[in-house]
């Protein structure tokens, strides 16, 4: 006979007994688990346990300042609308001129840059009549400038009186009609004599000095250096509590068609780094000069020093000069292919001259007067309110001539038209502005010309500031370990 089944409450009673016990035996097994975890530190530790128990934080290490703004500064050379320039630039239909083609590639460049500057070698006129030498030129000059994308023009110079007073306030009403700053010219004696702009919350100062003489304008003598040094100390310390955190010294100065500097310049460079100027561009030699990294006598402060931006717009191409005629230019006649009396350059076809690659260096027709420059400067800002040069680089341009006119003097020949080439090295020149293949060799030679002159000295100069930088982001990390630490040692 089986056994009889247990009744149903007692099998319940039964399993319900085992399901107790099972419960206790997992909570004894999590807490011996739990309680080597706590004695070990980790289940399975990478390390042998040393038995020390102590728990230890690093301190993170102090991020480095907060940049609240950069600007990039812009700079180009000589505007010098000869008379073949302006005649090219004639606009039939209207009556007028328009000069806004010969920008067409280097607009989208200048437009780029958070502030662009031109020298504006020129007097606006104040009628119809237009020439150069003296340089009297119509409203688009201006026009162009502005639809390029220049934010500011520089009024001192050798010819803004070239339409007498009248021209020179001409050119400011000009410069003011088409939303453009000016400075080194004023209207009124009691004017201010310099300009501070807030540039993305920089303020960067900007001051013009010519050489010679003219109505309220800011000059000066190089046979009395002294009297500009004790000027331009005044102006520089009235910029500074004006609040100036970079200041611009533009300046004309320097010998014509030279491509180096003369005692003046450098004599002039070394005092205005002396006197706390951070930036250096000059005008007038019509030719790129080099760019220098120029250290006070006092040891303590640094400025950057192009000493000729070279010209911009202008009919100083080859086959427009003379080979070193001119009597304000040093001679060339070195050369066994220039001789003395040469009313016409052996370079009327460029392509025909043998030679033309070596052209003594003062020589006008050795194609340095168809080389500029956008010079682009870069000022950070820090959280603790440093203002440093971050970075220097430079865009040069090439003004072309195309469709030479041949006439019996050089410097009559003309060209029908004239373009600025914007020697990007990131484009294909012969396609991005419809250039021959002729053209993309000329266009070569002048980048290597300009790089030959200003490359070391870009090099230098990203350098040094490279690591003013480091220092100063070092010595930043480590005030603020200071303070962490002297804050915690007060506690």
């Amino acid at each position: 006979m089986p056994p009889r089944r247990k009744p149903a409450h007692h099998r319940k009673t039964a399993r319900t007994g085992r399901v107790v016990k099972l419960l206790l035996l997992t909570i004894l097994v999590i807490a011996i688990v739990v309680g080597a975890v706590f004695a070990c530190g980790k289940l399975f530790p990478d390390t042998p346990s040393t038995g020390d128990t102590t728990t230890t934080t690093s301190t993170p290490e102090p991020e480095g300042p907060k940049v609240v703004a950069t600007a990039t500064i812009g700079s180009s050379g000589d505007i010098l609308i000869h008379n073949t320039v302006r005649k090219a630039f004639a606009d039939a239909a209207n009556g007028g001129y328009d000069f806004t083609d010969a920008f067409s590639f280097l607009s989208p460049y200048v437009s780029a840059i958070d502030y662009a500057v031109v020298n504006a070698e020129f007097s606006v006129s104040t009628g119809s009549t237009y020439s150069s030498l003296p340089f009297r030129v119509p409203t688009a000059v201006v026009k162009a400038l502005k639809d390029c994308g220049y934010d500011m023009g520089l009024t001192a110079n050798n010819h803004i009186a070239d339409g007498g007073v009248a021209g020179i306030k001409k050119t400011m009403d000009t410069l003011k009609e088409y939303g453009m700053d000016f400075t080194g010219s004023r209207y009124n004696s009691g004017d201010s004599r310099y300009v501070i702009k807030d540039i993305n919350g920089i303020k960067i100062g900007f001051l013009n000095y010519t050489y010679g003489s003219y109505w309220n304008t800011n000059s000066f003598s190089n046979n009395n250096l002294n009297a500009l040094y004790t000027d331009a100390e005044s102006l520089i310390q009235s910029m500074r509590t004006d609040g100036a955190e970079l200041i611009y010294l533009y300046i004309h100065w320097g010998a014509e068609y030279a491509l180096s500097p003369n005692e003046n310049q450098q004599a002039i460079a070394q005092k205005m780094c002396d006197l706390g100027v951070d930036v250096i561009v000059g005008g007038h030699p019509h030719k790129i000069q080099p760019l220098e990294m120029i250290t006070s006598t006092s040891g303590d402060h640094q400025t950057i020093c192009l000493y000729s931006s070279g010209n911009l717009l202008s009919g100083q191409q080859i086959e427009c000069m003379a080979g070193g005629t001119r009597a304000n230019s040093p001679s060339c006649f070195q050369d066994s292919w220039h001789f003395a009396g040469c009313d016409y350059p052996d370079v009327a076809d460029r392509t025909k001259d043998t030679h033309r690659l070596e052209h003594g260096t003062n020589c006008n027709d050795n194609g340095h007067t168809e080389d500029g420059v956008l010079f682009n400067v870069t000022a950070t800002k820090y959280e603790d309110g440093t203002v440093m040069i971050s970075a220097v680089d430079v865009l040069p341009v090439w003004c072309m001539g195309r469709g030479f006119i041949r006439a019996a003097y050089p410097t009559n020949s003309s060209f029908e038209d004239y373009i600025l080439i914007p020697l990007d090295k990131s484009v294909n020149w012969g396609t991005a502005y419809e250039l021959t293949e002729a053209e993309v060799t000329e266009a070569g030679y002048s980048y290597n010309r300009t790089m030959k002159l200003i490359g070391d000295g870009m090099t230098t100069i990203n350098g040094t500031y490279g690591l003013k930088i480091a220092k100063y982001i070092d010595a930043y990390k480590e005030a603020q370990k200071s303070n962490k630490t002297n804050s915690t040692t007060a506690q």
